[in-house]
């Protein structure tokens, strides 16, 4: 079973930086939030992500596992992919890989004091407290 997704539905921002090298990543969904991510390798972790929503509009589960569920920024990422919102991803650095879980919390820490003081909210886990969670959403 296939789905041909629509084109255009999410934009890559590349700036300065190397996709195929190891960085930090970010979401940006108009009207919902952002979502702060590390990879090994940038272009093939953000090329997951569309991956997962075409899994989802198929009703596959994660990983080809029933019992483990979508995270929340699949579910915001399916849910703008089906109201038509244009969706960003932005490469936000390059650094080394032993480096990606300490540059990943900065950028975290970041948006989340960003978010506190009227930015977009952070869909990272622990820190998403709006009481949409796109479960029940329509597609």
């Amino acid at each position: 079973m296939s789905i041909a997704m629509k084109s255009g539905w999410f934009a890559i921002v590349l700036g300065n930086f190397d996709p195929h090298m190891p960085g930090i990543y970010e979401w940006r969904i108009p009207g919902v939030g952002v979502y702060i991510g590390k990879a090994g390798t940038l272009s093939k972790r953000i090329r997951a992500y569309p991956n997962n929503v075409r899994r989802m509009l198929l009703d596959l589960p994660w990983h080809g596992n029933p019992h483990k569920q979508y995270r929340l920024i699949h579910r915001a990422l399916k849910w703008a992919y089906a109201q038509g919102i244009l969706v960003e991803v932005v490469i936000l650095e390059n650094c080394e890989s032993g480096d990606r879980a300490e540059r990943e919390r900065y950028w975290i820490n970041k948006r989340a004091h960003e978010a506190a003081k009227g930015g977009p909210p952070l869909l990272n886990s622990g820190y998403w407290d709006n009481s949409k969670s796109f479960d029940d959403e329509k597609s």
